[in-house]
């Protein structure tokens, strides 16, 4: 029995309130701040951005031209006088545009067109319902334009077409030849060596004449007034 009044707790149970009462009281307490030393300053990392990613381009469809019908397509040449290796005169033929191309006969090879369009590769012509095509028809750059029927391997774009293989189908004179033969007589005779040439029949284009006459008219000149020659040696070549 103690000698001091009042409750007397045994020293674990003492103990124990003593922790209760601690944790009580240090819940109405401020919460003490200790001060650290702040974290050292991260350099900061250069942002590096990289180049856009280059576009996948999914290649066009290549297809072997399997129809009952004939695939027919549209395009231009310019045109000019074959000139034989020993200067002789070898008639009128049809140049590509914008290729070193002589188109030799109705029938022409290109080879097989590349699915990729960084390399020009086969036969160019568009397709038959293309708007814009009025712009080569009056141009004085475009000096034929006409039908070809494709075959073989066909490359399809939005606009036209990339071909193994092409006849020519028909033919039609356009402003650079109006610019340039302003004879009928020697009209007549160009057109009868083009049908005998490509066994097709020309068109003489009598509203690309009418569009030739006023250029003239309201003093046009012509960056070719007669038809050009040409020689099937590099860059040219026949096909």
């Amino acid at each position: 029995m103690s000698d001091h009044q009042g409750y007397a707790f045994p020293p674990a149970a003492g103990y124990g309130a003593y922790m209760v009462i601690r944790g009580i009281m240090s819940l109405f307490q401020e919460p003490k701040h200790t001060s650290q030393p702040p974290p050292p300053a991260r350099a900061r990392a250069s942002i590096i951005t990289p180049p856009p990613a280059r576009p996948v381009v999914a290649s066009p469809p290549m297809t072997r031209w399997t129809e009952d019908r004939e695939l027919l397509a549209w395009r231009g040449w310019r045109l000019a006088t074959l000139m034989s290796a020993s200067g002789a005169d070898d008639g009128p033929r049809l140049l590509s545009l914008s290729a070193p191309c002589i188109w030799n006969g109705p029938v022409v090879h290109a080879g097989i067109p590349r699915e990729t369009v960084e390399t020009p590769s086969g036969i160019y012509a568009l397709k038959a319902d293309v708007a814009d095509r009025s712009q080569w028809e009056t141009s004085e750059h475009c000096w034929v334009t006409g039908s070809i029927a494709l075959s073989g391997c066909v490359v399809e774009h939005a606009l036209g077409y990339r071909a193994e293989r092409a006849v020519v189908r028909e033919l039609r004179l356009s402003v650079g030849t109006h610019l340039a033969v302003r004879s009928l007589a020697q009209l007549k005779q160009l057109m009868g060596c083009l049908e005998d040439r490509y066994q097709v029949s020309v068109d003489v284009g009598a509203r690309e004449r009418e569009i030739a006459d006023r250029l003239l008219m309201h003093g046009k000149k012509p960056q070719c007034a007669k038809l050009p020659f040409v020689w099937a040696k590099p860059p040219w070549r026949l096909i």
